[in-house]
């Protein structure tokens, strides 16, 4: 498992957290979120390597830079599942 730590300048309310997750809902090799809004950054615990997240986070415009990524043993979500917070979309 991995945890990259994505710097997003640009978001500073919890909209762009909303549009970031929609953005990134159908990677299946993403596992959890963690947001820090006050401090803009994304801590994104994933499986495999980050160039597809760091593209779509790219095209938000947001500002995106990647800070770092570290390898993680074990991991538990200090928030609820991704699941049970992502929007429903409508067909």
């Amino acid at each position: 498992m991995q945890k990259t730590t994505f710097k997003i300048s640009k978001m500073d309310c919890p909209s762009e957290e909303q549009i970031i997750r929609m953005k990134l809902a159908d990677l299946a090799n993403i596992k959890s979120f963690e947001f820090d809004i006050p401090n803009r950054s994304l801590h994104v615990y994933h499986i495999g390597d980050n160039r597809e997240i760091f593209r779509l986070l790219d095209e938000l415009n947001f500002g995106a830079e990647i800070s770092g990524t570290v390898s993680v043993e074990e991991f538990q979500s200090t928030e609820k599942q991704q699941d049970e917070r992502k929007i429903p979309r409508t067909k």
